[in-house]
């Protein structure tokens, strides 16, 4: 295992693509832009110098993501091929901060983490973080730009175009920085038109999606102080919508938008015993340390886990802590139970 600052971990992750002849490709469960705009573009990149990439996931994704070129080439299977990890060079895990968001039990053979979430547990034989980068995209144009030196096609630039666009909320978060638009004119230079991804990403929602965020939004709750907004997501809201889980993606976003609100926390129901939540935060509260305590992770302004509890139990308890979140008061630095004390 190998953990190094950011360019030579780049380095030595094109190295490793040098040195071999077949790689696997995957990303965390519940893939958004960033997972598969930055595996499929990957995979074009070493595709490029004659070598064997494939990718798959472990779960179903967003309808308009199946325009990133090569998206309807990825498989998605509960299991890792048979023939991993002998036939294999490495397998590239992309914005998995734990080697269990693949959704895979078990991931024998040489790994290589490459990840830009606070918290990553470092679990690769190469670990490629780097906290600043904007999406897992950038990272992998950072490697092609300083070490491969591949031409940039038109249909890469698409795929890396939709890692960057959609983990920046369309260079309107934080994390919009000056290397996102470096990385963009790189992207749009390359052949990316941009009012074309905005259309097919933010203007093709099926019409089950449109149902079940409106009845998803007959649950919006917010607190008193009118800092936290909460959405509910019960299983049966999937029948009366016709929708699929793929058609959640963005609900979250919708409390946050509420003026004064600083977090918004989408509850999915997974069963009698646990309910997913998915959260959203403004500058200043940081939502990671919340869902860590849970096991989960992600950014300080977006991040999820899985808590123990009944959907409405479940409730109760994210809001003890969201409120201490938002308050200030420190939350992280050990786990959360199911219990809920209020």
């Amino acid at each position: 295992m190998t953990t190094n600052p950011p360019d030579l971990a780049a380095r030595q992750v094109a190295e490793r693509i040098r040195g071999g002849r077949n790689f696997l490709i995957t990303s965390h469960r519940n893939p958004d832009g960033d997972a598969l705009g930055s595996g499929l573009a990957l995979q074009r990149l070493i595709r490029s110098m004659g070598k064997q990439a494939r990718m798959q996931v472990r779960d179903g994704f967003f309808g308009a993501l199946y325009n990133i070129p090569g998206a309807d080439g990825v498989a998605v299977t509960d299991n890792l091929p048979s023939d991993y990890p002998g036939a294999y060079d490495a397998l590239f895990t992309m914005e998995c901060p734990e080697v269990e968001r693949t959704g895979y039990p078990v991931l024998p053979g040489p790994v290589v983490n490459i990840d830009h979430h606070l918290g990553n547990t470092m679990y690769g034989e190469i670990n490629y973080l780097d906290l600043e980068a904007p999406s897992v995209g950038e990272m992998v144009l950072q490697i092609n730009r300083k070490h491969l030196h591949l031409p940039l096609d038109r249909e890469t630039a698409i795929a890396l175009y939709v890692s960057l666009a959609t983990d920046t909320g369309f260079f309107r978060y934080h994390n919009t920085t000056l290397r996102a638009f470096d990385a963009a004119e790189e992207l749009v230079r390359a052949g990316v038109v941009p009012g074309d991804v905005s259309l097919w990403i933010n203007e093709s929602a099926s019409r089950g999606s449109i149902k079940l965020l409106g009845l998803c939004l007959t649950t919006l709750d917010v607190t008193k102080d009118g800092k936290i907004a909460t959405i509910e997501l019960p299983k049966r809201f999937f029948a009366e919508a016709e929708a699929s889980p793929e058609d959640t993606e963005g609900i979250v976003n919708y409390g946050r938008m509420i003026d004064g609100v600083l977090v918004s926390a989408l509850l999915k129901e997974i069963d009698g015993n646990s309910t997913r939540v998915s959260m959203r935060a403004k500058p200043g509260v940081d939502v990671q340390a919340v869902a860590a305590m849970f096991g989960g992770g992600g950014h300080k302004a977006a991040s999820g886990c899985t808590v123990p509890l009944p959907l409405a139990a479940a409730k109760l308890k994210l809001l003890v802590l969201l409120e201490r979140a938002v308050n200030g008061v420190t939350v992280n630095g050990g786990k959360a139970s199911g219990t809920v004390n209020r």
